[in-house]
Order: structure tokens, then C-alpha cells, then sequence
């Protein structure tokens, strides 16, 4: 109830695997913790605008922070809220607010692949 979200008493289960490796880089955790997040406002029936997209990030980073001891940024939990290329601005001045000015960009991207 600390951000004035009050959520039903039902439990749930979490089960994940990956083989993705530790703190290499590849946003394995991040990815991880965004989808957990997902998958907790579905169960719950909460929307964006019960935590808006712009304050997701930040949650998520600090749940690695502080859960998983994790010192990261917030690029790669923009990049996995917003789901798409977006502008990001780190301002000091903007983020007194507590999160960045993110925007989307109209932009085509060819499909890109990683190989590891």
C-alpha cells in the first residue's frame, strides 16, 4: 500500500529459467524482473495507469538494486517497458522528478539479432 495500490490476498506462484549469464551485459536480470512485473500487475489486474509506464523503470531497477544487489542504469528497463526505440533523457534537472523524459521514435529498425 505504499504507492496507494491496495492488492487482493491471493498467492501465486514463480518459476523462471534462463541461460542467460550473470552480469555480462545481455540485461538478463532486467528482463527478468520486467516481466515479473508483467506478470504481477496481469495477476492483479493492474494497468499502466495504476503505475504508469514512466515510473517502471525506475521500480524495476530498484527491485535489482536492492533485491538482487545489482548496480545497473535505467536504459535497459526503459527500453524493455516502453518495448520499442525511445529517446531518453537523463537530465539532472529532469530527473529531480525521479524518472527520465523517455519518447518514443518513429523510426524503421531492420530486425536485429544478437549472437552469443
Amino acid at each position: 500500500m505504499e504507492h496507494g495500490i491496495a492488492l487482493t490476498q491471493k498467492n501465486f506462484s514463480l518459476k523462471y529459467d534462463t541461460n542467460i549469464p550473470r552480469q555480462v551485459g545481455l540485461a538478463g536480470s532486467s528482463a527478468i524482473v520486467t516481466a515479473v512485473l508483467r506478470c504481477l500487475m496481469k495477476y492483479y489486474n493492474l494497468s499502466d495507469h495504476d503505475m504508469p509506464k514512466h515510473v517502471q523503470p525506475k521500480f524495476i531497477l530498484d527491485v535489482e538494486t536492492s533485491e538482487l544487489c545489482i548496480q545497473a542504469g535505467l536504459q535497459d528497463r526503459v527500453v524493455q517497458v516502453y518495448e520499442g526505440l525511445v529517446y531518453m533523457d537523463f537530465n539532472e534537472d529532469v530527473m529531480k522528478q525521479g524518472f527520465g523524459d523517455y519518447n518514443y521514435l518513429d523510426a524503421v529498425v531492420p530486425p536485429l539479432w544478437l549472437a552469443y
